[in-house]
């Protein structure tokens, strides 16, 4: 029987190819706290809150409660991830997204955000800000997405993803994939 080294080359290189991929595919997380249920990135670490985008929060009707880098440190990321929650049942998401945008936004922003309104895959309404910024603990130039969103208008959650990568397709494919996984009690 005679063995063909070119289909068996062939078949190395693809079988190879397979398991590489297979290798970089992320696991993920998942985040589960305030009511809400998040998916994120298996090699992203949890790291303590800063004080100063707590004192942002707090100014706008939040805490924070879960704050995420792919990296070392608040100063050495090319991801970070800020999720806060805050009881807005004395005004509306309009309202909450407004103080988060007048009190911790407007503070690191380098220009008005873009805005948008939008219903994320749950259902949940949810006003989106753009925008780049200085980030108000690391001091990097980032580029921002925040999400400020209500199930039913008596907690809204924000989720702020900072990269200094900038707004590039790989950027958005993985906000997209963390917030096509809200879920909110």
């Amino acid at each position: 029987m005679k063995v063909d080294y070119k289909t068996y080359i062939i078949m190395l290189i693809i079988a190879a190819s397979i398991v590489m991929v297979s290798g970089c595919a992320s696991t993920y997380q998942t985040f589960n706290n305030s009511g809400l249920y998040l998916q994120y990135p298996g090699n992203w670490t949890g790291i303590d809150v800063p004080a100063t985008d707590q004192d942002l929060a707090t100014q706008s009707g939040f805490n924070i409660i879960g704050v995420f880098v792919d990296g070392q440190s608040i100063g050495n990321y090319t991801y970070i991830m800020e999720i806060g929650a805050g009881n807005i049942t004395d005004i509306n998401l309009t309202a909450a997204a407004d103080n988060l945008n007048n009190n911790y936004i407007v503070n690191e922003a380098d220009q008005a955000p873009l805005v948008n309104r939008t219903t994320l895959k749950n259902g949940y309404d949810a006003i989106i800000y753009s925008y780049n910024a200085t980030g108000a603990s690391s001091n990097l130039t980032v580029f921002a997405t925040t999400y400020v969103f209500s199930k039913d208008n008596q907690t809204a959650y924000y989720i702020i993803f900072g990269t200094p990568l900038g707004d590039t397709a790989e950027t958005q494919e993985t906000i997209q994939k963390i917030a096509d996984s809200i879920k909110i009690d």
